[in-house]
């Protein structure tokens, strides 16, 4: 693979692609198309690291337009759609059926009232959900005879979520992204236990955990910056580290699952960044205490924020054309990841290998 990525070219436009996580022996990710008057479909991609191509290796009607695509974390046939049809958002446990090339229902998750802006697997695969509506969270409970909600609660009448993140090293936390705030829960009994406030100066996007450092997140929001925060100090959080380098908003964060000091940003200037941040990620673990970016006593909005000479942007990807909705890593390979933008390229890139190098040596 050169200086560009590998493109792969779907019919229609789309927003969700997601690693096919029960899968780590090959790079396969689910995307999903977003077309309004036409049939839409799942399609299962694959990345040949020795070819340098991408090819659809499995295909499957849906329907309706797709939202968002939530993956198993351990079985690589299940996926959960969240879809809008005929003006109301639902979602969908479905299985992969080879065989038959259809989706086979599950079960669905009846009782949503709003939008829904996502769907969350327990991260450790047991057999437990969550969704995000605009401003509503419910918890689920996966049962033989199909999803029983078990739980619900309100965001607050201020609040519009757009997302959030379930802790995989505490699953009894959980971070939504609401308004300009960042919402820390407790799903013992959904109840809320603090915020950050002005987590963002423009409304928060998107959240994602450290895969290996614990308490540490990664925010991106309309203010075209992400900020990385330590959980540890609540309400009175203050950013670890702002970077800064894209012109419009951020719609999606990822951590690498590998190596924490590599994070993918995707954003609708057509653009895909790649960050690496040694200074707050580097080690087994956050078991020491992380210094802010910022004093205690200066608030977010009038900062002064710092960062090591190495911290920042690797490079910035630009085989887009259109907003990108989506960004992925491989889950077979830590240097690998794809992207997908809304008129419906997907492209696959690799990791310099100057920051390969730097984090293994």
């Amino acid at each position: 693979m050169g200086d560009r990525g590998i493109t792969y070219g779907l019919k229609g436009q789309a927003r969700a692609l997601v690693p096919q996580q029960g899968d780590k022996d090959r790079h396969r990710w689910l995307v999903g198309t977003n077309a309004l008057r036409e049939e839409n479909e799942v399609q299962v991609l694959e990345f040949d690291s020795e070819e340098d191509t991408v090819r659809c290796a499995e295909s499957y009607r849906h329907g309706p337009e797709i939202w968002s695509i939530t993956p198993s974390p351990a079985d690589p046939d299940a996926l959960i759609t969240v879809y809008n049809e005929g003006g109301t958002f639902r979602s969908t446990l479905w299985r992969l059926s080879a065989r038959t090339s259809q989706l086979q229902q599950q079960t669905e998750l009846t009782g949503h009232t709003g939008v829904i802006r996502a769907v969350i697997w327990h991260p450790l695969a047991e057999p437990a959900l969550l969704s995000i509506e605009e401003g509503r969270l419910r918890k689920w409970a996966l049962r033989d005879a199909g999803a029983e909600m078990v739980a619900d609660a309100s965001a607050g009448d201020l609040y519009q979520l757009w997302g959030g993140a379930w802790d995989p090293h505490d699953t009894n936390r959980l971070c939504t992204a609401g308004g300009n705030n960042i919402q820390l829960w407790d799903l013992r009994t959904l109840k809320k236990t603090g915020e950050i406030e002005g987590a963002h100066y423009m409304p928060v996007r998107d959240i994602d955990f450290a895969h290996r450092h614990e308490h540490q997140i990664v925010s991106g929001g309309d203010d075209c910056k992400l900020r990385f925060w330590d959980l540890r100090a609540g309400s009175a959080a203050k950013p670890l580290l702002e970077l800064g380098g894209h012109s419009h908003w951020i719609w999606q964060t990822r951590y690498s699952p590998f190596h924490d000091q590599m994070v993918l940003s995707a954003s609708s200037d057509a653009l895909v960044n790649l960050w690496y941040t040694p200074s707050i990620s580097s080690g087994p673990s956050s078991t020491g205490h992380v210094k802010p970016a910022q004093s205690a006593n200066s608030s977010p909005a009038r900062a002064s924020f710092v960062k090591e000479p190495h911290d920042g942007k690797v490079r910035s990807y630009d085989d887009h054309e259109d907003s990108v909705y989506s960004v992925a890593w491989s889950a077979a390979d830590p240097w690998v990841f794809a992207s997908l933008s809304y008129d419906g390229r997907v492209a696959v890139n690799r990791v310099p290998s100057q920051i390969k190098y730097k984090i293994l040596i």
